[in-house]
């Protein structure tokens, strides 16, 4: 069976940390590419885990590769991830999907239209923990869900390659763009459809290093979840049934 031929475009931090240890362990995949327009970095890279073809632009994968891992800054999620799907390629684009829900419907919609795979780095589904979590909620463990606490934080440490994380122009916003798509992901798994939205945080016209959100389910489920970059929180997650509570750490 042929692997398939994968190109990653972007070499930040995520790259650097998750996406390429992660591949070298897959036997399913051979990462043939990897782009990035800090061409030293990308080439430093490619050398530590024997990529063999290094690109400033990722338009040059068109029919060479047959997937691509998109990491680039935000606001280019979507252009990049439309060229590539419009060109036969799969997509695993990271998360935020893209900026606006304009952006994001183009992307579907290509990838529809192209009989293509389009996924989203949204990876906690994915944890045994998370997927534990869903199978109490759905067999009614816990009885009657009621509420819910999330709270995740910490001291801002990611060791960003670039501004763009603190530029809303092209990051769309801060903590709660970043943890926060995880966060907001698992939620809406677990519970299904949002009824209402109350949001707060300390943006002042720039990226938010701090936010709380209160929702309200279909389900009747409500809760808060608090974010941020500045403070040490608990890292806890609490779900309140009227059987008994679940918690769990979140890192």
């Amino acid at each position: 069976m042929r692997k398939t031929r994968l190109a990653i475009i972007g070499c930040g931090a995520v790259t650097e940390l998750f996406h390429l240890p992660g591949i070298a362990l897959s036997r399913a995949v051979e990462l043939t590419t990897l782009v990035g327009r800090d061409l030293a970095r990308a080439q430093t890279l490619a050398r530590r885990y024997n990529v063999p073809v290094v690109l400033a632009d990722y338009r040059e994968l068109f029919g060479k590769v047959d997937a691509a891992v998109v990491a680039l800054p935000n606001y280019l999620h979507a252009s990049a991830t439309i060229d590539l799907l419009n060109n036969g390629i799969h997509v695993l684009v990271e998360k935020p999907m893209a900026l606006t829900t304009k952006e994001c419907d183009a992307m579907i919609e290509t990838a529809q239209n192209q009989g293509l795979v389009l996924a989203v780095g949204l990876i906690r589904r994915f944890y045994r923990s998370s997927q534990y979590i869903k199978s109490l909620l759905e067999e009614g463990v816990l009885g009657e869900i009621g509420r819910f606490e999330f709270r995740e934080g910490s001291i801002f440490h990611w060791p960003i390659a670039t501004s763009a994380t603190f530029c809303k122009e092209k990051a769309g916003g801060g903590v709660l763009v970043d943890v926060g798509a995880h966060v907001l992901d698992l939620l809406l798994w677990w519970f299904g459809e949002c009824l209402s939205v109350d949001y707060r945080d300390d943006a002042m016209g720039g990226v938010e290093a701090d936010c709380e959100i209160r929702l309200k389910f279909r389900s009747g489920v409500e809760g808060v979840i608090e974010l941020s970059r500045t403070r040490q929180l608990e890292n806890i997650c609490r779900i309140y049934g009227s059987r008994g509570t679940l918690e769990f750490e979140t890192e």
